[in-house]
């Protein structure tokens, strides 16, 4: 008898063991899990160094299929504070899209308050690959919406057209984006 009480605690403590180590398993996966998507969703990044004076919403739209034909799925938004001084904007791209295209809304609808925004350098980064445009360089890169905003080529200050538009300032890609960011995504 006690031959069979001991080889049922025997049993029972090897089922306790494995049912907590493989509770401490999957915990352990699923935090790798995390990291790992942590650093798949940063493939693709676009950082503004910009000043905003007024909060406000910033927007992002990429395409990846070689087209201008932007739409809200293929978008990424950033709150900002305003501030007197530079700040910096990150857009993260989900994992694995490679852009090529990419749109700039400079805030979101109405905000006349929001009259202009200094954008100083946009950083384009893909793993450990980077493109730097500085704001005068921000035309070479990016031309106005004509109907709603204005670009300062020796700045890089983008201004809404009037006080009152419904629409945010934007800039669309021009083609040397679009050669710039294939060379950036190129293995």
């Amino acid at each position: 008898m006690t031959t069979m009480k001991t080889k049922i605690l025997f049993v029972f403590a090897l089922f306790i063991t494995i049912f907590f180590s493989c509770k401490e398993e999957k915990k352990t996966e699923e935090v790798l899990t995390e990291e790992t998507k942590e650093v798949l969703y940063e493939n693709f990044t676009v950082t503004l160094g910009i000043v905003a004076k007024k909060d406000d919403n910033l927007h992002l739209y990429f395409t990846e299929d070689n087209s201008i034909n932007f739409t809200e799925d293929k978008s990424v938004w950033a709150e900002i504070k305003g501030n007197e001084a530079n700040q910096q904007v990150v857009f993260k791209l989900p994992i694995n899209a490679i852009p090529t295209d990419l749109r700039l809304d400079l805030g979101y609808g109405k905000n006349p308050e929001q009259m202009e925004i200094l954008i100083n350098s946009i950083n384009f980064n893909y793993f450990d690959k980077s493109l730097v445009i500085k704001g005068s360089e921000v035309s070479n890169y990016f031309y106005p919406n004509k109907q709603n905003t204005v670009l300062d080529n020796l700045t890089g200050t983008v201004k809404r057209i009037k006080v009152d538009q419904e629409t945010a300032p934007s800039l669309y890609p021009h083609t040397a984006l679009e050669e710039a960011l294939v060379e950036l995504t190129r293995e």
